[in-house]
């Protein structure tokens, strides 16, 4: 069986959203930040699949990978300064308040677990937005 590379396991997700989008939809908030959430819930969805599927080898790099994809979805907070409060009615009533909570909260969780307090400021900043 192949081993399992941390590196090239979720580059899927890693391309540059410019050449697939565009420009102007990447300056969306609404979009973006529902790329954050969407994104967070697939990684969930996919941790369980590779767990499932290559349970010793995909143990040993786990945090490797959860760690490179948390990093990669925090150049996402930084296109967004402020959600506009419409925008955030848009999310909740696109993903449900409660989900943006949880998925958010799973980021900090992390992020606090692994001692990466600035990213936990980050995406407080946003979290309150949604309390």
């Amino acid at each position: 069986m192949k081993k399992l590379d941390s590196n090239d396991l979720f580059d899927i997700f890693s391309q540059h959203d410019q050449d697939i989008l565009g420009e102007q939809i990447i300056d969306n908030d609404f979009i973006t930040f529902g790329t954050i959430i969407t994104a967070v819930q697939n990684y969930y969805l996919l941790d369980q699949i590779y767990s499932i599927r290559f349970v010793k080898h995909y143990d040993s790099v786990k945090d490797s990978i959860k760690m490179k994809y948390f990093t990669g979805l925090m150049r996402y907070f930084d296109r967004i300064d402020v959600l506009q409060p419409q925008t955030v009615n848009d999310l909740k009533d696109e993903f449900g308040n409660q989900m943006i909570v949880d998925t958010l909260h799973q980021m900090v969780s992390f992020f606090e677990k692994t001692e990466h307090y600035e990213k936990c400021a980050i995406i407080f900043k946003f979290l309150q937005k949604f309390q």
